[in-house]
C-alpha cells in the first residue's frame, strides 16, 4: 500500500530581511513551499531568491495586497515575521477570512493586548503589579494635564506613552510639569503618523530600570506556558541592543512570580502561539508590568538557545492545529505550571547600519561585502550577502548575532569573538560599540540598567584602536597596497617595496609589510610599531575597497579596514576623509540615502551657523541637516517627498 501523499502546506511570509530568512528556514524543515511578499525597494534582498515564489506588492504594510497574494497562491498559512501587520487585528482577521491560518494570536486578544492602555487595564484586573498611570479618557477630559498627574500619584518624572504599536515610537520622557502638554502633543502627533492612532497615555517613569520579559506560549483556549525570562536591559533611545538569558540575578522564585503574572494576561486573554509579557524590575527585586507584545520577538533566538525549543516549528505545529511537541503541556492555571530552568546562557547583539560616530546617523547604502563569523556556540541570523542594497525606507537591522555558553561569560566571551570576526563593509554598522558593551565591567557584573547605555556613551564609542595603528593606516600609498593585496590575494606592490628596502630602520618608518590573509578580503600586516603597541605581528586586517561617496567629498574612493570589532575608512589617493555633511563652500549636501521631508525655502533669508535647514528621513529615523556656516539661504535644490542620494545637492548658504 502507497504512503499517503504529504498535505500541500504553502507559508506565505508578511515580513523581509533577516526574520524572514529565519522563517523560511524552519518552514521548510517542516516540509512547508514558501513565499515570501516584497517591494521594488527591497529588490535586492537574498530572500527574494531563496524562496519557493516571491511576490511584489506596493507596500508591507498593504494588507489588502498582502492577503490577495496569499489567496491566489493558494496560501495555508501565512506568518507576519514582526512588523506592523504583525500586531494588526484587522489584518488577522482578514488573513482568516481568507480560509488561511494566521500565525499568531486571534484579533481579540491583539486588541486586548497589543493595545497598551488596553493591557493596562487588564493586567489591573487580573492583579499584575502596575505603576500608577492616568488614561487617555482622563488626559483628554481634564484641562490640567500636569495637575491630573500629580492627583493620580504619578508624579514627575512621568512618561507619555502612545497606546498602539511599539519600537519606542510615540514616547516622551517629562521631568517638569511645563513640559507635559507639549510632550503629550507631539507623542501623539508621531503615533498618529507612525500607527495612525494618536491615542496617549501617561505613566510613572523609572530613570533606571531593569528591562526584563518572559516568552509565554498560550493554546487559545486559555491555557499555556511560559519559557523563561530574557534581559533587555541594554537599550539606546528605548531600543534594544542586546539581550540574554537568564536575567542578571534571577532566582527561582522571581522567574515563577513574575512567570505567574505573565500567564495570568495569557489565561484572562485566550492568547494564542508566541507572546511576550515586559516587565520592569529594580534592584530589590519588585516588578511592574510594561506591556505585551503580541508576536515574535526579535529576540527569541535567546530562549530558543536555553530552552532548546525552536519557536517558529512550535508557532506553525499550533497554526495546524497541534499543541507542538517541543514545548511543555499547557497549564490550566498560571500557578500549576512549573518552569523550567534555563539550560546556559546565550546573548544576542543586533547589527544595525548606524555610524556611531555620527551621532548614530542611518547609514543606507550597499553592502560590499560581508562574511559571516564561525564557531562554537555561534548562529547569524542575517538578511544580507555580499552585494545586497540597504534601502532607506526600512528598519536599519541588518543581522544578529547570538552566542550559547554554558554561563553568561562564556557567551559574552564567544559573542565578543564573533563581532570581531564578522566582516560587513559598505555600511557603517554599531558592532564596535556592541561588542564595547559585552566587555565592560557593568555588564558582566549585572549592573546594566535601560539608561546605562545613554550615560557611559562616550566611553562605549571611544575607539580602542591605538592611535600608532591609525597613523601607519593612513601614511601614503597604505591603502592602495591593502586594496591591491586584498583584491589579488597576492603580494602587493607595497609589499615587494618593503622587502626590498629591508627591515631596516628607514624602512620601518616609511612602510608596513602587507601579505595575503588566511581568507578572502583579509590582509597580513606587519611593522614594528605593532609590538610596541601592543598588538600582534602580523596583525589581520579585513579590506573591502569602496566607490567614492561624494558625502564625504570622495574623488578615487576609499578603503574599508577592520581591525577587531572596529573599522576605519582609508580615503585612497586624490580623496577626502572629512566627514560626511556639509559640502565645502557654503554648499549643504545629504549627509546619507533618504527622503526629504523637509527644506527651508525662503531664498535670500538670514540663516547663523548650525541652524536646521532640512530634514531627511532615512532608515525610520529623522535626521537635521544644519547649514556650515552663517548667510544667506539659496534656493532648495531638491523639494520634500524626494528620495534623494548621499551627497546630493540640498542647497547652498551664501555668506
Amino acid at each position: 500500500m502507497r504512503d499517503p501523499e504529504p498535505p500541500d502546506r504553502r507559508l506565505l511570509i508578511a515580513g523581509r530581511g533577516e526574520i524572514a530568512r529565519r522563517l523560511l528556514r524552519s518552514a521548510r524543515a517542516r516540509g512547508y513551499r514558501v513565499a515570501v511578499v516584497s517591494t521594488a525597494a527591497d529588490r535586492g534582498s537574498p530572500v527574494r531568491l531563496e524562496a519557493d515564489r516571491m511576490f511584489e506588492v506596493p507596500s508591507f504594510l498593504d494588507a489588502e495586497a498582502v492577503v490577495a497574494k496569499a489567496r491566489g497562491w493558494g496560501a495555508t498559512a501565512l506568518h507576519p515575521a514582526y512588523g506592523f501587520l504583525s500586531e494588526n487585528a484587522g489584518f488577522s482577521e482578514a488573513v482568516e477570512r481568507a480560509g488561511i491560518a494566521f500565525v499568531g494570536p486571534t484579533a481579540a486578544a491583539m486588541r486586548l493586548l497589543g493595545d497598551k492602555e488596553a493591557a493596562r487595564r487588564l493586567a489591573l484586573e487580573v492583579g499584575a503589579p502596575l505603576l500608577p498611570g492616568l488614561s487617555s479618557e482622563a488626559l483628554r477630559g481634564g484641562s490640567d494635564p500636569a495637575a491630573a498627574v500629580e492627583a493620580a500619584g504619578i508624579g514627575f518624572p512621568c512618561v507619555v506613552k502612545a497606546s498602539a504599536g511599539g519600537g519606542g515610537i510615540g514616547i516622551r520622557v517629562v521631568r517638569k510639569a511645563s513640559a507635559l502638554a507639549g510632550a503629550v502633543e507631539a507623542a501623539s502627533r508621531q503615533a498618529a503618523a507612525a500607527f495612525g492612532d494618536g491615542t496617549v497615555f501617561v505613566e510613572r517613569w523609572l530613570d533606571e530600570p531593569r528591562h526584563v520579559e518572559i516568552q509565554v506560549f498560550g493554546d487559545g483556549r486559555g491555557s499555556g506556558i511560559h519559557l523563561g525570562e530574557r534581559e533587555c536591559s541594554v537599550q539606546r533611545r528605548r531600543q534594544k541592543l542586546i539581550e540574554w538569558a537568564p536575567a542578571f540575578g534571577m532566582t527561582p522564585s522571581l522567574r515563577r512570580r513574575m512567570g505567574e503574572a505573565a500567564l495570568r494576561l495569557v489565561a484572562a486573554s485566550r492568547y494564542r502561539g508566541a507572546g511576550t509579557v515586559e516587565f520592569l524590575l529594580d534592584g530589590d527585586g519588585a516588578f511592574w508590568f510594561l506591556e505585551v507584545n503580541t508576536r515574535l520577538q526579535v529576540e527569541h533566538p535567546v530562549t530558543e538557545a536555553v530552552a532548546g525549543v525552536d519557536m517558529v516549528d512550535a508557532q506553525l505545529a499550533l497554526a495546524e492545529g497541534t499543541w507542538p511537541e517541543s514545548l511543555p503541556r499547557p497549564a490550566s492555571s498560571p500557578e500549576a505550571f512549573v518552569p523550567q530552568a534555563p539550560q546556559g546562557a546565550a546573548i544576542e547583539a543586533r547589527v544595525v547600519a548606524e555610524s556611531p560616530g555620527r551621532d548614530f546617523a542611518p547609514s543606507p547604502g550597499m553592502v560590499r561585502r560581508f562574511a559571516a563569523p564561525k564557531g562554537v556556540g555561534i548562529r547569524v541570523d542575517s538578511g544580507i550577502g555580499s552585494g545586497t542594497p540597504v534601502p532607506p525606507g526600512f528598519d536599519s537591522l541588518l543581522l544578529k548575532l547570538i552566542a550559547a555558553g554554558s554561563d553568561l561569560d562564556e557567551a559574552a566571551d564567544r559573542l565578543e569573538g564573533a563581532l570581531a570576526d564578522l566582516v560587513v563593509h559598505g555600511v557603517e554598522t554599531n558592532r564596535a560599540l556592541l561588542a564595547a558593551v559585552l566587555r565592560h565591567p557593568d555588564f558582566r557584573e549585572g549592573r546594566t540598567h535601560s539608561a546605562w547605555v545613554e550615560e557611559r556613551l562616550a566611553d562605549l564609542t571611544a575607539s580602542t584602536l591605538p592611535d600608532a595603528l591609525r597613523d601607519l593606516l593612513r601614511r601614503d600609498r597604505v591603502a592602495e597596497a591593502l586594496a591591491e593585496t586584498a583584491a589579488g590575494r597576492t603580494e602587493s606592490t607595497g609589499a615587494r617595496r618593503f622587502r626590498d628596502l629591508g627591515r631596516g630602520a628607514g624602512a620601518s618608518e616609511r612602510f608596513p609589510l602587507v601579505r595575503p590573509g588566511r581568507r578572502p578580503g583579509e590582509v597580513l600586516l606587519s611593522h614594528p610599531v605593532l609590538v610596541e603597541a601592543g598588538l600582534p605581528d602580523p596583525l589581520p586586517v579585513a579590506v573591502t575597497r569602496l566607490p567614492p561617496d561624494p558625502a564625504r567629498g570622495e574623488t578615487e574612493g576609499s578603503v574599508a579596514a577592520s581591525v577587531g570589532a572596529e573599522t576605519i575608512r582609508l580615503p585612497l589617493a586624490g580623496g577626502s576623509d572629512r566627514e560626511a555633511g556639509p559640502g565645502a563652500g557654503g554648499d549643504v549636501l545629504a549627509p546619507l540615502a533618504g527622503r526629504l521631508l523637509r527644506i527651508r525655502d525662503e531664498a535670500g533669508a538670514e540663516v547663523s551657523s548650525g541652524e536646521v535647514v532640512a530634514v531627511m528621513e532615512s532608515m525610520k529615523m529623522h535626521w537635521e541637516i544644519r547649514a556650515p556656516a552663517p548667510g544667506r539661504l539659496g534656493a532648495p535644490q531638491a523639494a520634500p517627498g524626494d528620495t534623494l542620494p548621499a551627497g546630493a545637492l540640498l542647497l547652498r548658504v551664501t555668506p
